[in-house]
């Protein structure tokens, strides 16, 4: 019994982000799998979100001032899904968003609009006043793909075509 218990704080360990306390990638992948390979599944979105110019507010303002920021970005982003959605860091600053349910591109386009709105509200950290921005990027299950690693690449590719059509950017 202690032994079970102890395993499965060790997994929760393993797959959770120490910073933002959310799932990391290793969480997110096997959901993601556990998820599209259901035989009952019908429709899911996998949608990726990176920050921009993230590497310019930690050369800025130091690493701990971003980590703040990161904490703040996914508490943020939380508030945005259900509870049976899944937010997950996957690295740096990017984060990948699991939403179940009925779904089209029209549902995805509003919610990464009220994720963007969300985060070009100003942030208030340590007492200084900070702008970012948000790129997305979003794939469905099963209308853009029924393979979960095409899944993945389709909504890393629409993310970084999201950040490349931002004045002054060049994509990745």
């Amino acid at each position: 019994d202690k032994m079970k218990r102890e395993i499965g704080l060790w997994k929760r360990q393993a797959e959770s982000d120490a910073l933002t306390k959310l799932g990391n990638r290793a969480y997110g992948e096997r959901l993601l799998q556990q998820m599209l390979c259901e035989p009952q599944k019908e429709k899911a979105a996998v949608m990726f979100l990176d920050v921009d110019n993230f590497k310019m507010v930690n050369d800025r303002h130091g690493h701990l001032f971003g980590d703040e920021v990161l904490c703040r970005i996914a508490n943020e982003i939380s508030k945005q899904f259900r509870i049976d959605d899944i937010v997950c860091r996957i690295g740096g600053d990017e984060f990948a968003l699991i939403v179940n349910g009925a779904l089209s591109e029209e549902f995805c386009a509003k919610r990464t609009e009220r994720i963007k709105d969300v985060l070009t509200q100003p942030f208030f950290i340590n007492g200084q006043e900070l702008h970012i921005g948000t790129s997305c990027g979003s794939a469905l299950y099963p209308a853009d793909s029924t393979e979960v690693k095409e899944i993945r690449i389709l909504a890393d590719q629409r993310m970084y075509e999201d950040k490349a059509h931002k004045p002054g950017r060049q994509g990745r």
